[in-house]
C-alpha cells in the first residue's frame, strides 16, 4: 500500500510541477520563450535521456555538461528544502560541496505539456562525505525526484528539479 502512496504523492508532485509551469507560463515570459520551440517536442526516450545526462553529469563533476542542461533561470529544491539556482548548484558541485557517487533513477513517468515536459522519477543518490566535514560518512537517499525540462532557444533545458526523501519504512515492532 504504501508504494500505492508513494506513486499518489508522485503524481501530485508531476501535477504541481505541470501547475507551476503553466501557471509561469501564463505570465508571458516562459510562455513565450517555449512557444517558439514547442515545434520541436521530443520523444520520452529523449526526455529521459536528457535527464540521465543531467544525472551523469552531477556524477562526473561535468559543469560544462551541467551549464548546457541547466536552463539559467533553474532552480533546484534539494530534498532538505534547500534551494539553490543553477549557478549555485553548479558551483556546489564543482567545489565539491555535495560528492554525488551515484544518481540512478526507475519507475520514470513522463507528462507532455506544450513545450515542455515533466519527469517523476524514483531516484537513487549517493553522496560521498563532506570534505572538511569531520565525522561526516557516505550516505545514501531514496527519493521521489520531479524534474521539468522546456524548449528554449537554445534546446530543451531543466528548469526545475525537486526531490521529495522517501522514509524509511518503520522498524517492525518486537514481539510481545
Amino acid at each position: 500500500m504504501t508504494h500505492g502512496k508513494n506513486r499518489n504523492a508522485s503524481l501530485g508532485i508531476a501535477a504541481a510541477a505541470l501547475l507551476f509551469i503553466t501557471t509561469l507560463g501564463a505570465s508571458g515570459s516562459l510562455h513565450a520563450q517555449a512557444a517558439g520551440a514547442s515545434k520541436r517536442q521530443l520523444t520520452e526516450a529523449q526526455v529521459l535521456a536528457l535527464q540521465k545526462q543531467f544525472q551523469d553529469a552531477t556524477v562526473a563533476v561535468d559543469t560544462a555538461a551541467l551549464g548546457k542542461l541547466m536552463a539559467d533561470d533553474a532552480i533546484f529544491v534539494h530534498g532538505s528544502a534547500m534551494v539553490q539556482s543553477k549557478a549555485e548548484y553548479v558551483d556546489s558541485v564543482a567545489k565539491g560541496a555535495m560528492k554525488f557517487t551515484n544518481y540512478d533513477s526507475t519507475d520514470s513517468k513522463v507528462v507532455f505539456f506544450d513545450g515542455g515536459a515533466v519527469i517523476s522519477m524514483l531516484t537513487d543518490v549517493g553522496l560521498a562525505p563532506r570534505p572538511g566535514v569531520a565525522g561526516t560518512q557516505p550516505f545514501k537517499v531514496h527519493m521521489r525526484v520531479s524534474s521539468v525540462w522546456v524548449a528554449k532557444p537554445a534546446g530543451w533545458q531543466l528548469i526545475l528539479i525537486q526531490g521529495t526523501p522517501i522514509p524509511a519504512p518503520p522498524a517492525p515492532k518486537p514481539a510481545t
